[in-house]
């Protein structure tokens, strides 16, 4: 599998909106026969739909798409959202920081803020924060290959031990309910210990995962203090 070339098809997809086979091919200077096994193993992983003679974005999907392909969607979406939270972090503060690819763009806006610390069971995210020289801690436990993040009871376990003031976390949708669901068992747990240590909880939700439901629930808006996203939070959902 070529990462590299699968990520810069989602990234030509972001800015296109739907690509055929022969721009991809003049596009990436390779054949059109590795054009299509690309385009079929991206179908596979939930990254794209297939349509005749190219293919096209696809948003909703029951699959756990790999970290290096989230990355790539709605970025500046992802990079404006994650601005106007972190006006809530002030000097001092502890934070949990999940493994979203939306929350990785907090650490720009947070590495200006002074003597902050970041607890995190995302090895990438722990990666960004100290390329930003923010005091990390990060998780053990069974790495995910797709994610890059420390999942099981060890993970579980480190987060009980820390008290943190904020919290930042997405998740694959939030319903009608305003239940905020994901389709990964592991890191919904995980996500749910960090949640029960934190005084202030923070959603960070690009407005193509409202009205969303997966198969597990992580907690309710009625549980939530803030949600920052690029639109408007539908009437339905309220905060605590």
């Amino acid at each position: 599998m070529n990462n590299f070339r699968h990520k810069q098809i989602i990234d030509i997809l972001a800015r296109d909106g739907e690509v055929s086979v022969n721009s991809l091919v003049k596009e990436l200077y390779v054949s059109e026969a590795t054009v299509r096994r690309d385009l079929s193993e991206l179908e596979k992983l939930g990254a794209l739909k297939r349509i005749y003679g190219g293919a096209k974005p696809i948003i909703e999907t029951n699959k756990q798409v790999p970290l290096f392909i989230r990355e790539s969607v709605d970025s500046i979406a992802k990079s404006e959202i994650c601005r106007k939270a972190s006006e809530l972090v002030k000097e001092g503060d502890s934070i949990f920081i999940d493994g979203s690819s939306t929350a990785q763009y907090l650490a720009k806006y947070l590495s200006k803020i002074k003597d902050i610390i970041v607890v995190t069971y995302s090895i990438k995210t722990a990666e960004i924060m100290c390329s930003h020289h923010i005091k990390t801690y990060c998780t053990g436990g069974l790495i995910m290959e797709n994610s890059l993040v420390c999942m099981g009871i060890d993970a579980i376990e480190f987060a009980e031990k820390f008290n943190v003031d904020k919290c930042f976390i997405s998740c694959k949708g939030i319903n009608f309910n305003g239940d905020f669901t994901d389709t990964s068992e592991e890191e919904t747990a995980v996500r749910r210990a960090f949640l029960k240590k934190s005084k202030t909880r923070i959603f960070l939700m690009t407005d193509n995962k409202f009205n969303k439901t997966y198969f597990h629930t992580l907690c309710n808006s009625k549980d939530v203090d803030y949600i920052f996203s690029n639109s408007e939070i539908p009437n339905n959902i309220k905060t605590r």
